[in-house]
């Protein structure tokens, strides 16, 4: 998901893409809620700096770049390619590198979003999240770039690094989006990368499959983000970074990804450490990826309904529909579609099945989600673009039309009487199954084999990104963006608020650097572990371990313990 405000308002129009304001009916609502879970070689002799460690000119293997200054001796390099534009018959193919050029290039404008429709969807037709790409949408498939941060004058050692990958359900958002300011000022050199979305970086489909070498297709998008941390590894040397301490991070369906790329072989080396903010894959919960067939499925009936029903040339006209044709028909209600799949090399096989054979990436994992990580969806569906706040008998209804068999269970679990209202009880219920207790299981995994530090934010007040006239957004989905990337979109954070800040950036980048994100001056943040199940609780009144977060968030009810002889507890 998202943060920050383009500074670049001379930017071209012609990549926008304008579509009409949506208002989804309850069930529309509800497949858009699944939507949203739904982000080695040695550098070669000429990268480095052109001219001394602090140099705005900076030496790539491709070329040279030139960055900006920022406050307290940062520096900042936007739009760097790190593959070839994937246009024409590069559509629907792994990345190609990119080429080389001669001279200077700029690196001080930000590149286009990958293509992707505006989430202008508020009532007033303002989008719903507060990055520049949610508001103008593209139409642009030269998207493939990077943006690096510096931290200030460097100390003489290579600094760690964290490739940071957006949320938007993998048919959203921009690496431009962030701001790494704050984390690079805390000594980390901050990576933050655009990849292929919606059908353009997800679709499978046979005749895809057909031409490639491994006979599978989809996770372009994924392939994107591993190209990007190949570029890292060749060329972050030259702006300061140590290649052997690159942090992989992401939040929403960029922490799910990197979720993925800890089980995908492909991406074996090529980070040292992983955040996961709100995005899970492996533990149970969490993203499934679809099999190749169930993809390859999906993938023809949305050929078809672009005019590409024939399987004997569904490749040359796929790649003939215009830009616009193909983001308009995978449109919100559709983005569910583009889930990775497993089939390529890239992801050969499940994340629980990498974890049971042992053929995974562990490392160790800073971990977690935010307390009411579902109210933003329940405002945004319910309130602004549904029919208004539930009722006790719609709430009833909708916990009925979306679990089936198990309905009477969940509200028996979560009965509307005991919250202030049955949009926070139906909030509670999507927090708890879809996000919390995915977190928890996947730390609970990744524990047995490397050191993992759990944490939950929980700021009551945080900033909302949408008005919420019903529902209050305590800690909502994406709210600790805020905190970690600097947004001058969203009111501005108290004292309190700013503390925390400190706390939370000076925590990250310690994890960065060591593994461990305990660091002088911070409180102390014990180690998770399945039996101790301790998880940092991060708020502006109090940072510290609970062991309450599993009885909270209902954890036994969504994800029973196994017992002897396969049964459940």
């Amino acid at each position: 998901m998202i943060p920050r405000r383009d500074p670049c308002p001379h930017r071209h129009s012609e990549g926008r893409v304008r579509v009409p304001r949506l208002r989804p009916t309850l069930a529309r609502a509800t497949a858009a809620f699944a939507a949203l879970f739904l982000s080695l070689t040695l550098p070669p002799p000429s990268a480095g700096a052109a001219s001394g460690p602090d140099s705005l000119v900076v030496r790539t293997d491709q070329g040279r770049v030139r960055g900006a200054a920022v406050r307290d001796g940062g520096r900042v390099f936007h739009g760097i390619p790190f593959a070839a534009p994937p246009t024409g018959e590069l559509r629907w193919r792994p990345p190609r590198p990119a080429a080389r050029w001669s001279g200077v290039r700029n690196a001080t404008a930000l590149a286009h979003p990958c293509p992707q429709l505006p989430m202008t969807l508020l009532p007033d037709g303002g989008p719903v999240l507060p990055g520049e790409s949610n508001r103008t949408g593209s139409t642009v498939e030269d998207c493939l770039y990077l943006n690096v941060w510096t931290p200030p004058r460097g100390s003489g050692r290579p600094a760690p690094v964290l490739v940071w990958l957006h949320g938007g359900a993998n048919a959203s958002g921009a690496g431009s989006d962030y701001d790494g300011a704050a984390l690079a000022a805390r000594g980390v050199v901050v990576v933050t990368v655009n990849y292929r979305l919606g059908a353009l970086g997800f679709m499978a489909h046979p005749a895809l499959s057909a031409e490639s070498a491994d006979h599978a297709s989809g996770d372009y998008g994924l392939m994107d983000q591993q190209a990007a941390l190949r570029w890292v590894r060749r060329n972050v040397g030259a702006f300061g970074g140590d290649r052997n301490r690159v942090t992989l991070g992401g939040q929403s369906a960029g922490s799910a990804d990197t979720c993925l790329h800890i089980a995908s072989p492909t991406a074996k080396g090529l980070f040292h450490r992983a955040i996961q903010q709100s995005g899970a894959c492996a533990g149970g919960g969490g993203l499934t990826p679809l099999t190749l067939d169930a993809a390859e499925r999906k993938g023809s009936d949305f050929a078809a309904s672009v005019g590409c029903a024939d399987p004997t040339t569904a490749a040359g006209c796929l790649r003939a529909v215009p830009t616009t044709d193909l983001i308009r028909a995978t449109g919100p209600g559709t983005a569910s579609l583009w889930a990775p799949n497993t089939g390529p090399r890239v992801l050969p096989r499940p994340p629980h099945t990498a974890w049971a054979e042992e053929r995974v990436n562990a490392v160790p994992t800073l971990s977690g989600s935010t307390h009411d990580e579902y109210r933003y969806f329940t405002a945004l569906y319910m309130d602004l673009l549904g029919g208004g706040p539930l009722t006790p008998d719609s709430y009833a209804a909708l916990i009925k039309l979306q679990y089936g068999d198990r309905a009477a269970a969940v509200l028996d679990t979560y009965p509307a009487s005991a919250y202030p209202s049955p949009n926070l009880a139906y909030s509670a219920v999507g927090t708890d199954q879809r996000f919390a207790c995915p977190a928890r299981a996947d730390s609970r995994l990744y524990s047995s084999r490397a050191p993992v530090y759990a944490y939950e934010f929980h700021d009551p007040q945080a900033p909302p990104f949408i008005p919420a006239p019903h529902t209050p957004q305590g800690a909502f989905h994406a709210s600790e963006l805020a905190y970690l990337f600097p947004m001058d979109s969203v009111a501005r954070l108290t004292p309190a608020q700013r503390r925390l800040s400190a706390t939370m950036t000076a925590y990250w980048a310690r994890f960065a650097a060591t593994g461990d994100p305990n660091a002088p001056g911070t409180e102390p943040w014990p180690r998770y572990t399945a039996d101790g199940d301790h998880i940092q609780v991060l708020t502006p009144d109090r940072v510290g371990p609970t062991t309450g977060f599993a009885a909270d968030h209902h954890c036994a009810f969504w994800q029973p313990a196994p017992v002897p002889g396969g049964a459940v507890r």
